[in-house]
């Protein structure tokens, strides 16, 4: 389902100012140091006992490749992420990127416009267009390595960077500027 330009335009607002704002500034994302600077719980599905397993079995394809779980207790919020750990590290990263949205906003029961916009916020995340922009020529392979996401993942940053290009929506955003300075200042 298609949202409009604004639903976009702030998750990947969001997505670089997080970026920006916890010192992610390389290619490369480590979702799972950002998520904990977050303040999320990371749990993998294989710490849980088999009595917890088979209750999320019940909710599987809502719940399949996670979930989080939030509370407010004294006006401090928690946050408690749950992942299946059984998956390649590229889903688990896809995975937590993906929930980082939902703790962003505060997403407690997400309804599908959110669940879609935080499978675009965790693409965006990984991997964003304007710095994938610069290897357009190269292979899936080297987009792959270069941000560490499936050769899945790969083709369709790819796609995007491409469409941004052909489509001359190539100028940059101002956070998106304001990233890459700070890349190159490092």
């Amino acid at each position: 389902m298609r949202y409009s330009s604004d639903d976009y335009r702030l998750i990947d607002k969001t997505a670089i100012e997080l970026r920006i704002d916890y010192g992610f500034l390389e290619e490369k994302i480590d979702v799972f140091a950002l998520a904990k600077r977050l303040n999320m719980h990371l749990i993998p599905y294989s710490y849980l006992s088999d009595e917890q397993k088979s209750k999320i079995g019940i909710l599987e394809d809502f719940l399949k490749d996670g979930f989080t779980v939030m509370r407010c207790i004294s006006g401090k919020w928690e946050f408690y992420t749950f992942y299946d750990d059984s998956v390649s590290k590229y889903r688990q990263r896809f995975t937590i990127a993906h929930e980082i949205k939902h703790v962003i906003f505060l997403e407690k029961e997400p309804d599908q416009k959110q669940e879609d916009l935080a499978d675009h916020f965790a693409r965006y995340l990984l991997a964003p267009s304007f710095l994938v922009m610069k290897y357009v020529h190269l292979s899936p392979f080297d987009v792959s390595d270069a941000f560490d996401i499936s050769f899945e993942a790969a083709m369709y940053a790819l796609n995007g960077a491409n469409n941004r290009i052909d489509y001359s929506y190539s100028k940059l955003e101002d956070y998106e500027e304001e990233y890459l300075e700070l890349m190159k200042q490092q």
